[in-house]
């Protein structure tokens, strides 16, 4: 779908009398306030009584203020009511402030004081809430009479039927008053054979060859555990049973091992259709044929005739881009400053649709967990620096809340909710493995991410792929399809290597160990990340292979400290907390893990890191490696201290030396860890400890360990302080409170 659909932008005329009339008064400089109004006046000029009928009115008149030499800081205040913009809204180098920010002093995290207001800020009328939406009415409802010989017999009667409305050619997603509505899906089935990543294997009558077989898309759980592909069909031989898509998936499309079935409750399916009348059988489904350009809605909030009534379609994918001048391939980009966003809601954008392979072939992250470098957000800062968004709200959206891409440095992104969002949370991403090292020093604070992943389901709530010394403080986020956080530089492609930077003989260096990572290192720019006082719980919802922080494959120096994790129950959970992929040189300090389910580990490693002060409490089921588990490489020098693990009352290893299948060398030893002060308890064995104790007291490791109940006051209600005469205290632990993780009403303890 063309991202930018054409529609009426502002008339040039009113872009020059409205020039003209502000080179005509004197030029002084005073500052801005400017009102947009859904009712805008016929006389608009920007007052509280006389304000803009769009923002894309409003925007001019600043630019045309800015024209005739005004400097001070200018506020758009957006009024009640919905905003539609028709097209992405691009703020540029015109729109920032003008000031260079001179020698910036950068704090080890995070984006530091703030030391300027605003230049232009976007803000929600005190006490009321403008929602800036892509949504365009669709209207001329009329119930479907004659019902077409697919439609299923309890449909009959129930569904309507609209034109797509002009300008538009197609959609993936639509609205009403309520949120995104479901499109219509099939029940799904399991593929016959193994096929190809483009082809699909079908049981007789799960696919056919539609006349509009361009609207169709297969959601395909393809080979691999930590993936799920939306892809449109090519062609469908109905008699051989075989179909064609336009777009590769991950891995072949086959069969799935048994663990990665039935997550959604149906143990024989793996592969739905979507977007066919066939399978519009419930309210709140629909269905757009962009041949016919009709759109089938079987309504589930209809007004009082039985019509569907606010239904909105969505015409881009991108609300708002603040992009600066990107110089791909140099060294420097030149990016926009000081643009505010205060109070607003972003909704009703579509999601990017894969359409064609070579959109997306090398260009993934992480696999293809997202897209490089793409309009697949409502709002996307490129290339930009001190820019802000407080207190605005992500909802129901085909695709990402927000993302910061290629250049991003000291802005903020603080007090905002992200919730039934199709794809992820908030996405930070950089330039790919090179020395250009531009997406840094941001701040992540105090927001509430929930509910996303609902389309794309191994999307993150939060990612910071090749994003380094930012500061993740203070959210809350829950409800994950896969993992809620990841941190990582790994690509799916590699379109997204800057090989002409790469050192001799570093371009194609793979996963190697420590002192082959050591030589990576300076590439690998997700690094010295603070992602502190997080809460995080309901995580791999959907698909497997998922954790609740998952760190892969990156730079040194990231710190997962004091973030309480609990009530991950997916039985497909590795770990609470992994490092992954020749991963180094990360702490992992002061994390609550309670109450988590999963089948390896509470905490992963698969490098050297640290491990030190961790509460392992109540864990549902007896992990099938340890509750510390160390992965497939050497980790020697890993630190592993002042940690208390309690047991499930089946036991299980506390910490285990875990290598791949047919791997019978170069593994982890725990001999060669510095390992000691730990505390273990298990509710009914006192001896679960000693052959453990043995061996590693025999190599000088373990000596001031116990074994004991650690007395935790109330860990049940949160308090994971100790009771007098716990063996931690003796031990040096920690006590960690949780009622200081997750998010804060009182912001004055964020500094802490």
């Amino acid at each position: 779908m063309n991202t930018q659909p054409k529609f009426f932008g502002l008339q040039n005329r009113f872009q020059w009398i409205l020039l003209l009339m502000v080179l005509a008064a004197p030029v002084e400089s005073y500052a801005v306030d400017i009102y947009v109004s859904v009712d805008g006046d016929a006389q608009a000029d920007g007052s509280l009584t006389k304000p803009y009928g769009s923002l894309p009115e409003a925007v001019a008149a600043v630019r045309a203020l800015r024209k005739a030499g005004n400097t001070e800081p200018a506020v758009i205040t957006l009024r009640e009511g919905r905003h539609p913009l028709n097209q992405t809204l691009v703020l540029g180098i015109e729109d920032g402030s003008p000031a260079e920010p001179g020698d910036v002093s950068l704090e080890p995290y995070g984006a530091g004081e703030e030391t300027s207001s605003a230049f232009l800020t976007f803000a929600a009328f005190p006490g009321e809430n403008p929602v800036i939406s892509a949504g365009v009415p669709v209207t001329g409802w009329e119930r479907l009479e004659t019902a077409p010989a697919e439609l299923p017999a309890q449909s009959v009667g129930k569904v309507w039927v609209a034109e797509i409305p002009s300008g538009l050619d197609g959609f993936h997603t639509l609205y009403d008053a309520k949120g995104r509505l479901n499109r219509a899906r099939g029940e799904g089935f399991l593929p016959t054979k193994n096929g190809d990543n483009r082809t699909l294997h079908f049981p007789k009558g799960a696919l056919k060859n539609w006349d509009n077989l361009g609207d169709v898309e297969i959601q395909v759980r393809p080979g691999v555990a930590y993936e799920i592909n939306m892809l449109p069909l090519e062609s469908v031989d109905e008699e051989a049973g075989i179909a064609k898509t336009r777009v590769a998936a991950a891995g072949r499309m086959g069969s799935l091992p048994p663990y990665l079935l039935n997550l959604m409750g149906d143990s024989a399916a793996s592969v739905w259709v979507e977007n066919v009348l066939e399978e519009l059988d419930e309210p709140g489904e629909w269905v757009v044929n962009t041949t016919t350009r009709k759109i089938y809605l079987w309504p589930s909030d209809p007004d009082t005739d039985g019509a569907p009534r606010g239904i909105l379609a969505p015409c881009t994918s991108e609300l708002i881009r603040v992009e600066g001048e990107i110089d791909y391939d140099g060294p420097t980009d030149t990016p926009v400053r000081g643009i505010a966003f205060s109070g607003l809601t972003f909704s009703h954008a579509d999601r990017w649709a894969w359409t064609s392979n070579e959109a997306l072939a090398g260009w993934g992250l992480q696999h293809s967990w997202d897209i490089f470098d793409r309009p697949t957000a409502l709002l996307r800062f490129r290339g930009a620096e001190d820019c802000r968004v407080t207190a605005c709200r992500f909802l129901d959206s085909g695709g990402t809340g927000l993302r910061l891409d290629l250049h991003a440095q000291r802005n903020r992104i603080v007090d905002s909710e992200f919730a039934h969002l199709g794809e992820a949370g908030i996405l930070l991403v950089g330039y790919g493995l090179g020395t250009k090292d531009a997406n840094h020093h941001n701040e992540i604070v105090n927001n509430h991410l929930h509910h996303f992943s609902e389309i794309t389901w191994q999307s993150p709530g939060l990612w910071a792929w090749q994003s380094g010394h930012n500061r993740i403080t203070h959210n809350e986020i829950h409800h994950s399809g896969y993992c809620s956080v990841v941190i990582s530089t790994r690509s799916g492609g590699g379109k997204t290597v800057r090989r002409q930077e790469l050192a001799q003989g570093n371009g194609g260096r793979g996963r190697g160990g420590y002192a082959n990572w050591k030589l990576r290192e300076k590439y690998l720019h997700s690094r010295h990340n603070l992602f502190e006082y997080n809460e995080i719980s309901h995580a791999v919802q959907l698909l497997s292979d998922g954790n609740g922080v998952y760190v892969s494959g990156t730079g040194t120096g990231n710190i997962i400290r004091y973030n309480y994790l609990h009530d991950n129950l997916s039985h497909s959970l590795p770990a609470a907390i992994r490092c992954d992929d020749d991963q180094h040189e990360t702490l992992i300090y002061g994390n609550v893990l309670y109450n988590n389910g999963g089948h390896a580990a509470g905490i992963a490693s698969k490098g050297v890191n640290d491990i030190i002060n961790n509460f392992i409490v109540d864990p549902v089921v007896m992990p099938r490696n340890g509750y510390i588990s160390f992965e497939w490489v050497p980790v020697t020098g890993s630190k592993v201290e002042r940690n208390i693990i309690i047991s499930n009352p089946e036991g299980g290893l506390a910490q285990s030396e875990t290598m791949r299948k047919g791997q019978t060398t170069g593994g982890p030893k725990l001999e060669t860890l510095e390992m000691d002060a730990n505390l273990y308890y298990h509710p009914t064995d006192p001896h679960w400890m000693d052959e453990h104790f043995a061996k590693m007291r025999a190599v000088g490791k373990e000596q001031a360990s116990l074994v004991g109940d650690p007395l935790f006051e109330d860990p049940a209600g949160g308090d994971f302080s100790f009771r007098p005469g716990s063996p931690a205290l003796k031990l040096g632990i920690e006590p960690l409170d949780v009622s200081k993780m997750g998010r804060l009403k009182d912001r004055s303890s964020l500094g802490q």
